[in-house]
């Protein structure tokens, strides 16, 4: 029987870092499953799920906590949800202002949509006057969702707001 658990993982990103967490999980004959990694102005941020013999999942985690430099947690994984829903990847493109973020993460929630990834930017353009706002996002929408609806509000919190469905 396996254990399956999600590791969250942040600190400086210096090289082998990875590869340390990565050693100790395979020591424990653990695999990871699925992971995302961000470097970010020199420090590192990765989730990474695992899966491991039940008779190992203690000491894997204990040894993962024990690493130096790194903080670390660990967390249950919940049964995925059980709705049906559709994915759909979006880029936003828009005047920066403060509250950007919020006005669309509440939006989304109030649609009962889970992100999976929200990547954004802010980048200063002299020519167009201020900050640019760029988003990739990859949701997942129930499928009782009108997806056209939903990039239609998003488009009108703001005027000049753009939003792309990528594919």
């Amino acid at each position: 029987m396996s254990a399956l658990f999600l590791v969250t993982a942040v600190g400086e990103d210096k090289p082998g870092t990875l590869n340390r967490l990565a050693d100790i999980t395979h020591s424990q004959q653990g695999k990871w499953l699925s992971s995302r990694v961000v470097n970010l102005d020199g420090q590192f941020a990765c989730i990474f799920k695992v899966q491991v013999p039940q008779k190992n999942s203690q000491t894997l985690q204990d040894a993962l906590l024990n690493v130096d430099g790194v903080q670390l947690d660990i967390h249950d994984c919940k049964p995925a949800h059980l709705s049906q829903s559709e994915s759909l990847r979006l880029v936003i493109d828009a005047e920066d202002r403060p509250g950007l973020i919020n006005d669309i993460t509440r939006l989304l929630v109030g649609h009962g949509v889970n992100v999976n990834k929200l990547e954004c930017h802010r980048v200063s353009v002299p020519e167009a006057g201020g900050n640019v706002f760029t988003a990739e996002l990859d949701l997942m929408v129930p499928d009782s969702e009108n997806t056209a609806s939903i990039i239609a509000e998003i488009e009108s919190l703001q005027a000049q707001m753009v939003v792309n469905q990528a594919h």
